[in-house]
């Protein structure tokens, strides 16, 4: 058991979602019927398209978080060459992702906690110009949460802003479990990051593996499934003792 987790839990799940792309206003119903609440980091763009029903996401007890404005990632994806973090400066990176917090507030009446690197990268510049924007992080939220890491978060020292996170989009649900059990052995932090829900399809957490994994997910009493946001306050507070 841990000293971090709730009473009889030995592991800590967050699942996450990124972009607030539409399918996943379809597949949060899978995570409502097993009573599971997940991490939405959110684009500007993408609930503007839906301002309600992902009104009607945080009003059932899922997290908001902030995932900038304009998503800048590094010039090497091609999606981004007009938007790479090399050619950013700290500033710009601080407006993006404050743009992206006022929209939010705006739009659905929730400011942010926590904020999701886009494309898990926290870089801005080149070369000797290459600087950090964990501390801009830092400064604005409660935590940030990185993407592709390759292990959990142990909570006694794990740096709050910036998390690791396993990519779970393509896998079946006993690939799922091995994380969560990996994690109970460690008594880490798990936390998992995907982008659609649905069919098998390039970066999509397949529905039926989802159903299956939230089932089991609400039957272990050992672990212990919250948002982020949720995790971070708990680790927060048992280290202030």
């Amino acid at each position: 058991m841990s000293a971090f987790f709730p009473a009889g839990t030995a592991v800590a799940v967050s699942l996450s979602f990124d972009d607030a792309r539409e399918s996943q206003l379809h597949g949060v119903r899978i995570l409502d019927e097993h009573g599971i609440r997940a991490s939405f980091y959110v684009l500007p763009s993408g609930i503007a398209a839906a301002p309600d029903r992902w009104s009607s996401v945080a009003s059932a007890g899922h997290e908001i978080g902030n995932h900038t404005t304009t998503h800048p990632c590094s010039a090497n994806y091609e999606f981004s060459r007009t938007n790479a973090l090399e050619n950013r400066t700290l500033d710009e990176i601080a407006a993006d992702i404050d743009r992206a917090g006022q929209v939010i507030e705006d739009l659905l009446g929730v400011r942010p906690k926590t904020f999701a690197y886009p494309c898990g990268q926290s870089f801005i510049g080149r070369g000797s110009r290459r600087q950090s924007y964990v501390p801009l992080v830092a400064h604005r939220f409660m935590a940030g949460r990185g993407y592709g890491g390759e292990t959990g978060n142990m909570p006694d020292v794990c740096d709050l802003a910036h998390l690791d996170a396993y990519v779970i989009d393509g896998l079946d649900v006993d690939a799922l479990m091995s994380l969560v059990d990996r994690g109970t052995a460690r008594g880490e932090w798990v936390i998992m990051a995907g982008h659609d829900i649905g069919d098998r399809a390039p970066q999509t957490v397949r529905a039926r593996d989802l159903q299956e994994f939230c089932r089991r997910l609400a039957r272990d009493d050992r672990v212990w499934v919250a948002p982020v946001v949720e995790v971070a306050e708990q680790v927060l507070a048992t280290r202030a003792h």
